[in-house]
């Protein structure tokens, strides 16, 4: 298994159509190059995007300019060879230890998985040391 610490920052866009697709527009536009991201709904036509960019102070830079409101957190990349069991033994890591997750999302891709987690930015010395 192997664990990569990032930089995650939270960002609350509208959630109608387009909002997220004006948001990656606009940033590519300013030179931002996504790791990855998690789009989630959180109701009352409200959305959050959790994104990790290569290099974060383009993208701090970007939302400045734009006025956008970042909020920082950490992420985890976790990945290792499939089995039962695996997401399970990473997330039990985490909750042994009172750290709370705020996202995460999963994928397997050829006998491999790879996990995002992201924690509060609080929380990151510590998840990354249970990790």
């Amino acid at each position: 298994m192997a664990v990569l610490r990032v930089t995650v920052h939270c960002v609350d866009i509208e959630d109608k159509p387009g909002s997220f697709h004006r948001f990656l527009s606009q940033s590519s536009l300013s030179g931002v190059d996504f790791l990855c991201f998690i789009v989630v709904s959180t109701g009352n036509s409200r959305g959050r995007v959790f994104v990790s960019a290569k290099d974060p102070k383009i993208l701090e830079s970007f939302a400045r300019e734009a006025g956008i409101k970042l909020k920082p957190a950490a992420g985890f990349i976790v990945d290792g060879a499939d089995r039962i069991g695996a997401a399970a033994d990473v997330i039990k890591a985490l909750a042994k230890n009172d750290i709370p997750g705020i996202a995460g999302a999963a994928m397997l891709i050829d006998g491999q998985y790879r996990m995002l987690i992201i924690v509060d930015a609080e929380n990151a010395d510590l998840a990354q040391k249970v990790l």
